[in-house]
Protein backbone atom coordinates (compact mmCIF):
# COMPACT_ATOMS: atom_id res chain seq x y z
CA UNK A 1 0.00 0.00 0.00
CA UNK A 2 2.83 2.40 0.86
CA UNK A 3 4.36 1.67 -2.56
CA UNK A 4 1.09 2.57 -4.31
CA UNK A 5 0.81 5.86 -2.44
CA UNK A 6 4.38 6.89 -3.18
CA UNK A 7 4.02 5.89 -6.83
CA UNK A 8 0.60 7.24 -7.75
CA UNK A 9 0.10 10.20 -5.39
CA UNK A 10 2.68 12.39 -7.17
CA UNK A 11 1.05 11.54 -10.50
CA UNK A 12 -2.42 12.46 -9.22
CA UNK A 13 -1.09 15.71 -7.75
CA UNK A 14 0.70 16.59 -10.99
CA UNK A 15 -2.48 16.10 -13.00
CA UNK A 16 -4.52 18.11 -10.49
CA UNK A 17 -2.00 20.93 -10.23
CA UNK A 18 -1.33 21.19 -13.97
CA UNK A 19 -4.94 22.04 -14.92
CA UNK A 20 -5.34 25.73 -15.72
CA UNK A 21 -8.58 27.66 -16.17
CA UNK A 22 -8.87 30.10 -19.08
CA UNK A 23 -11.74 32.63 -19.20
CA UNK A 24 -13.03 34.17 -22.41
CA UNK A 25 -15.92 36.38 -23.41
CA UNK A 26 -17.47 35.31 -26.71
CA UNK A 27 -19.69 37.10 -29.22
CA UNK A 28 -20.96 36.21 -32.65
CA UNK A 29 -23.90 34.76 -34.48
CA UNK A 30 -25.68 31.69 -35.71
CA UNK A 31 -25.04 30.64 -39.32
CA UNK A 32 -27.00 28.49 -41.75
CA UNK A 33 -26.75 24.70 -41.48
CA UNK A 34 -27.85 22.00 -43.92
CA UNK A 35 -29.48 19.75 -41.31
CA UNK A 36 -32.73 20.67 -39.55
CA UNK A 37 -31.52 19.82 -36.02
CA UNK A 38 -28.04 21.31 -36.39
CA UNK A 39 -27.04 24.75 -35.17
CA UNK A 40 -23.79 26.37 -36.29
CA UNK A 41 -22.23 29.25 -34.38
CA UNK A 42 -19.29 31.49 -35.28
CA UNK A 43 -17.96 33.31 -32.24
CA UNK A 44 -15.07 35.66 -31.55
CA UNK A 45 -13.29 34.99 -28.26
CA UNK A 46 -11.55 37.65 -26.18
CA UNK A 47 -9.75 37.13 -22.90
CA UNK A 48 -7.17 34.55 -21.88
CA UNK A 49 -7.29 32.66 -25.21
CA UNK A 50 -8.50 35.11 -27.88
CA UNK A 51 -9.45 33.86 -31.30
CA UNK A 52 -12.21 32.33 -33.38
CA UNK A 53 -14.57 29.68 -32.03
CA UNK A 54 -16.70 27.53 -34.33
CA UNK A 55 -19.38 25.33 -32.81
CA UNK A 56 -21.83 22.90 -34.37
CA UNK A 57 -24.60 21.65 -32.10
CA UNK A 58 -26.83 18.67 -32.79
CA UNK A 59 -30.02 18.78 -30.80
CA UNK A 60 -33.12 16.84 -29.89
CA UNK A 61 -35.72 19.49 -29.17
CA UNK A 62 -34.05 21.94 -26.80
CA UNK A 63 -31.43 19.48 -25.55
CA UNK A 64 -27.96 19.51 -27.07
CA UNK A 65 -27.02 15.88 -27.76
CA UNK A 66 -23.65 16.18 -29.52
CA UNK A 67 -21.57 18.42 -31.72
CA UNK A 68 -18.14 19.69 -32.63
CA UNK A 69 -16.05 22.53 -31.23
CA UNK A 70 -12.89 24.31 -32.45
CA UNK A 71 -11.02 27.29 -31.04
CA UNK A 72 -8.36 28.89 -33.23
CA UNK A 73 -6.21 30.82 -30.76
CA UNK A 74 -4.65 34.06 -31.95
CA UNK A 75 -2.10 36.35 -30.25
CA UNK A 76 -3.43 39.08 -27.96
CA UNK A 77 -4.33 42.17 -30.07
CA UNK A 78 -3.98 40.14 -33.29
CA UNK A 79 -4.05 41.97 -36.59
CA UNK A 80 -4.89 40.81 -40.10
CA UNK A 81 -1.37 39.48 -40.64
CA UNK A 82 -1.08 37.63 -37.30
CA UNK A 83 -0.36 33.92 -37.30
CA UNK A 84 -2.44 31.65 -35.13
CA UNK A 85 -0.89 30.35 -31.92
CA UNK A 86 -2.63 27.01 -32.40
CA UNK A 87 -5.96 25.26 -32.20
CA UNK A 88 -7.97 23.31 -29.67
CA UNK A 89 -10.50 20.73 -30.90
CA UNK A 90 -13.24 18.90 -29.07
CA UNK A 91 -16.69 17.37 -29.03
CA UNK A 92 -19.88 18.55 -27.41
CA UNK A 93 -21.92 16.24 -25.21
CA UNK A 94 -24.66 18.26 -23.52
CA UNK A 95 -26.38 21.59 -23.06
CA UNK A 96 -29.74 23.31 -23.09
CA UNK A 97 -31.11 25.71 -25.69
CA UNK A 98 -33.82 28.33 -25.85
CA UNK A 99 -34.94 29.11 -29.40
CA UNK A 100 -36.88 32.01 -30.89
CA UNK A 101 -40.12 31.39 -32.80
CA UNK A 102 -37.99 31.43 -35.98
CA UNK A 103 -35.73 28.68 -34.63
CA UNK A 104 -32.72 30.87 -33.84
CA UNK A 105 -30.72 30.56 -30.65
CA UNK A 106 -32.01 32.87 -27.91
CA UNK A 107 -29.76 31.25 -25.29
CA UNK A 108 -27.51 28.26 -24.74
CA UNK A 109 -26.54 27.14 -21.27
CA UNK A 110 -24.28 24.44 -19.91
CA UNK A 111 -22.89 23.49 -23.32
CA UNK A 112 -20.27 20.91 -22.32
CA UNK A 113 -17.12 20.44 -24.40
CA UNK A 114 -14.58 17.66 -24.09
CA UNK A 115 -11.28 18.96 -25.44
CA UNK A 116 -9.55 16.15 -27.33
CA UNK A 117 -6.50 17.64 -28.99
CA UNK A 118 -4.47 20.70 -29.72
CA UNK A 119 -1.97 21.98 -32.28
CA UNK A 120 0.73 24.64 -32.41
CA UNK A 121 1.39 25.99 -28.89
CA UNK A 122 -1.31 23.61 -27.66
CA UNK A 123 0.08 20.42 -29.25
CA UNK A 124 0.61 18.88 -25.79
CA UNK A 125 -3.09 19.22 -24.93
CA UNK A 126 -4.76 15.81 -25.13
CA UNK A 127 -7.67 16.36 -22.78
CA UNK A 128 -9.65 19.03 -21.01
CA UNK A 129 -13.08 20.56 -20.71
CA UNK A 130 -14.88 23.73 -21.63
CA UNK A 131 -18.29 25.24 -20.96
CA UNK A 132 -20.10 27.66 -23.26
CA UNK A 133 -22.97 29.92 -22.19
CA UNK A 134 -24.71 32.29 -24.63
CA UNK A 135 -27.55 34.82 -24.61
CA UNK A 136 -28.99 36.82 -27.49
CA UNK A 137 -28.49 40.59 -27.28
CA UNK A 138 -31.76 42.34 -26.33
CA UNK A 139 -31.12 45.19 -28.83
CA UNK A 140 -29.90 42.95 -31.66
CA UNK A 141 -31.29 39.39 -31.25
CA UNK A 142 -29.05 37.94 -33.98
CA UNK A 143 -25.98 38.85 -31.86
CA UNK A 144 -24.99 36.24 -29.26
CA UNK A 145 -22.83 37.11 -26.24
CA UNK A 146 -21.55 34.89 -23.47
CA UNK A 147 -18.66 33.08 -21.87
CA UNK A 148 -16.26 30.28 -22.71
CA UNK A 149 -14.44 28.73 -19.75
CA UNK A 150 -11.71 26.19 -20.55
CA UNK A 151 -9.79 23.84 -18.28
CA UNK A 152 -6.77 21.90 -19.51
Amino acid sequence: MKYLLTTFLPLVLAVTISMTTYNNAVSGSQTATPAANDIALNLNATGDLPGMNTITLQRNGLNVTSGSWRLTVLPQNAGASSNKRGELVGTISAGTLTLTAEGNVASASGVQVTIQSGSGEFAAVTSGTATVTLTADAEKPSQLNGTLVLNF
